[in-house]
């Protein structure tokens, strides 16, 4: 993320000793695990040596919202979310909600 490009559509993920081309849509989710997140991609999960508040940070495209303190979604992927559970759903995985992110979910849901 350069100051000529300060919203990629793209992260190049670190595999080994190579970087991948990940595009943002392939993202599912971020997940906190200390100093390090875990980059969940439709088809592999990435490490990467950084804290979910500094992607969080850098990470400036509006599909990108977090929903919980360790937890940083692509929110065009979400197939279903339940605010009595705590709980959203991402394909077949089913991850937890902050109480104290709902408003900003709540915001970002376009219903009828």
């Amino acid at each position: 993320m350069t100051k000529n490009n300060p919203s990629p559509d793209h992260l190049f993920l670190r595999e080994g000793t190579t970087y991948r081309k990940v595009p943002l849509d392939e993202i599912l989710f971020i997940e906190a695990d200390g100093n390090y997140a875990h980059v969940q991609t439709t088809d592999k999960r990435y490490a990467v040596k950084r804290s979910l508040a500094t992607i969080a940070e850098k990470l400036t495209n509006p599909a990108f919202l977090r929903v919980s303190r360790g937890i940083l979604l692509n929110f065009n992927r979400i197939t279903s979310l339940s605010f009595a559970d705590g709980a959203v759903k991402i394909g077949d995985r089913e991850l937890k909600m902050g109480k104290t992110y709902y408003p900003d979910i709540r915001g970002r849901m376009a219903s009828l």
